[in-house]
């Protein structure tokens, strides 16, 4: 019965600071979506660095909590489960919000880096012909 008791307390320890790590994860993938259309791929990309490393901490706690007897489950374990499940969700969202808008920065950029080589082909076809005139003018000329 105490080993239980000792169980549910390491439990509900465990779901806490898990709880906590999501709730600052949240907290600047909030901040970062409301401002994702003006912040540059560099801030982007070391938000995600930084929220892998608190997700790395997640699942080290997460590892240790599989490692606890299932009976050691009560109702506070199971809320706070609940807020996890529904902040992993959010953090869910926002991802998806993020990484459609890098994508279709992506696009952009593949899409501007087509015009210039088309651009820079039709140069190049403009020259070859042009050459190819003077080529003949001066056979004309001689």
């Amino acid at each position: 019965m105490f080993q239980n008791n000792n169980e549910s307390q390491a439990l509900e320890h465990i779901l806490r600071t898990q709880l906590d790590y999501f709730n600052s994860v949240l907290t600047i993938s909030e901040k970062v979506v409301k401002q994702v259309e003006q912040l540059p791929v560099k801030v982007l990309s070391e938000m995600v660095n930084y929220r892998k490393e608190w997700i790395e901490k997640i699942q080290e706690l997460e590892n240790q909590r599989k490692s606890i007897a299932e009976a050691a489950v009560n109702d506070v374990s199971k809320a706070l489960m609940k807020d996890i499940s529904h902040i992993a969700s959010k953090l869910v969202q926002i991802d998806d919000k993020i990484y459609k808008n890098l994508e279709q920065r992506k696009l952009a950029v593949i899409q501007e880096s087509a015009g210039i080589a088309e651009k820079a082909r039709q140069t190049r076809r403009a020259g070859d012909q042009l050459k190819g005139n003077i080529n003949r003018i001066n056979i004309i000329q001689e």
